[in-house]
């Protein structure tokens, strides 16, 4: 309805969007608006009572602006989330376990460190120097991105933090499962890979992210 937006724009009211996607919304309304009062136009019914009609067909527009601007201000919430913290986070750990995979590949195996009470825990020591690196990327990447400094953190923590869920969850199973087993062996065993695969990452992964959580974040 073109020769009706303004009259389509009172109607809706202010959406506190930008000018741009406002306009947008209007078009789109504006022609669902039109066909309706095309419609009307093939019954016989004039073309001004036709509008008035197809403006009728709203019965609550505070109701509907309402729910347009939920939307828009759900959907605009969900890309920066995406932005800053899910897609980075799904990028920073499978760039991780990619390198991890690929030094398996190659030959590197993981060498065994003695602890007190016979515990050996395994590190790969090349990915571990590695981390560092990648911990940096994320950070950097978040910075770029506009994130904030526990945005820079949550992702540069990305594959530790996972480990972390998947090792509680594995707890969890072998308490129900292996019952026949000792609890002592169980948290040796918790004790080794908590050790080998989330706190020696964090640290490395950490250590790479601080140069980029000290500086000042530009603006989004």
């Amino acid at each position: 309805m073109p020769d009706n937006r303004e009259l389509l724009k009172k109607c809706l009211g202010e959406l506190g969007l930008a000018p741009r996607r406002e306009e947008e919304i209007l078009r789109e309304l504006g022609d669902h608006l039109e066909d309706h009062a095309t419609a009307l136009e093939t019954r016989g019914v004039a073309r001004v009572e036709a509008v008035e009609e197809a403006l009728k067909a709203v019965s609550d527009w505070p109701g509907l602006r309402r729910d347009i601007a939920l939307v828009e201000n759900d959907e605009t919430i969900m890309n920066y989330r995406t932005k800053v913290l899910w897609l980075p986070a799904f990028c920073t750990f499978t760039l991780s376990m990619l390198l991890l995979a690929l030094l398996q590949i190659t030959g590197f195996r993981p060498r065994f460190y003695w602890l007190d009470r016979g515990l050996f825990i395994p590190f790969y020591v090349p990915w571990l120097l590695a981390l560092p690196i990648i911990g940096a990327v994320a950070a950097f990447w978040l910075q770029r991105a506009g994130g904030r400094v526990s945005h820079r953190v949550f992702v540069s923590l990305a594959p530790p933090i996972i480990w972390l869920g998947i090792m509680l969850i594995m707890l969890l199973l072998a308490l129900v499962i292996d019952r026949h087993v000792p609890f002592s062996f169980k948290l040796e065993g918790l004790l080794t890979y908590t050790v080998a695969w989330v706190l020696a990452p964090s640290l490395a992964l950490f250590l790479g992210a601080v140069p980029f959580l000290r500086k000042r974040q530009p603006q989004a």
